[in-house]
């Protein structure tokens, strides 16, 4: 019989949280690269729309304006797109592979569990981008140039940390519910949408701009296009605002997340019915 070798301690709450975020985004991207039914959602589907695109109306538009627009619509598709079917398999994944109990009997809150997972699967749509940007210089031939490169990926890096947080968000709510597909499915469009990922988000009814608004991304996207196209003109407001209102909803998302976390995690370990479909 091998003797039992005792894991790697951490010292300090910021260290032992930092271990797991990094522990479960390293499970994550093997369990994802394990089973690659996950390519064709994620990866492969936004990059097909991307290109299509490409093909219908690359003779239509200014070179910097076109494929800008591309990178940055598919690139946010991409990451919504992962970010919300992560959100709604986090916890179904445990009840698949039966490591739900182990989970939940971890010796950490689920919420950084769950961020971990999160925060890889919004990476992927980040990657997404770069390769959209590659098969345009590449392959399209077609150029473009920054208005301010340090405002541009400060926005960026900001706009994924915001679809993480509302990916957790999103897990919170789902957590519970065995319909998390159907869920999922039905809201990807919509939100595609209100963010304005392939037009500037004022053309949108103004009934639809509330919504619209309370979608840290739509924020996101807009400071991203201020800092990257020249004369872009789309909500009446400043980067600095934009960005402003994107980090004061991403805190918030993490506040309600966190807090939602607590009550759910209490409620399932107390009814023990998570591991039911």
């Amino acid at each position: 019989m091998h003797e039992l070798t005792p894991g790697k301690q951490t010292q300090g709450r910021v260290g032992r949280v930092i271990q797991v975020l990094r522990a479960s985004v390293f499970l994550t991207s093997k369990l994802f690269f394990a089973d690659p039914q996950w390519l064709i959602p994620n990866i492969i589907a936004p990059f097909i729309f991307t290109l299509v695109a490409f093909f219908l109306f690359s003779g239509q538009t200014s070179g910097s304006s076109f494929l800008l627009y591309l990178v940055l619509g598919s690139g946010l598709m991409g990451m919504w797109g992962t970010t919300i079917y992560a959100s709604a398999n986090s916890i179904g994944f445990d009840r698949w592979n039966g490591t739900m109990e182990s989970t939940l009997a971890a010796p950490i809150p689920l919420s950084w569990i769950a961020l971990g997972r999160v925060l890889f699967n919004t990476l992927q749509g980040v990657l997404n981008a770069v390769f959209i940007l590659v098969i345009g210089l590449v392959w399209f031939r077609v150029g473009f140039t920054l208005v301010n490169p340090p405002a541009f990926f400060f926005a960026s890096i900001m706009t994924f940390l915001s679809l993480s947080a509302f990916g957790l968000l999103m897990t919170t709510i789902l957590l519970l519910s065995r319909k998390g597909g159907f869920i999922t499915n039905s809201m990807e469009i919509p939100v595609y949408i209100a963010t304005g990922t392939m037009f500037p988000v004022i053309l949108l009814p103004v009934v639809y701009l509330p919504f619209a608004f309370m979608l840290a991304p739509t924020w996101g996207i807009e400071a991203i296009r201020l800092a990257a196209l020249p004369g872009y003109v789309g909500l009446p407001t400043t980067y600095t605002v934009d960005m402003t209102i994107m980090v004061a909803e991403t805190f918030a998302y993490l506040a309600l997340a966190f807090f939602l976390f607590k009550r759910v995690e209490a409620y399932a370990k107390k009814m023990g019915t998570l591991e039911e479909y």
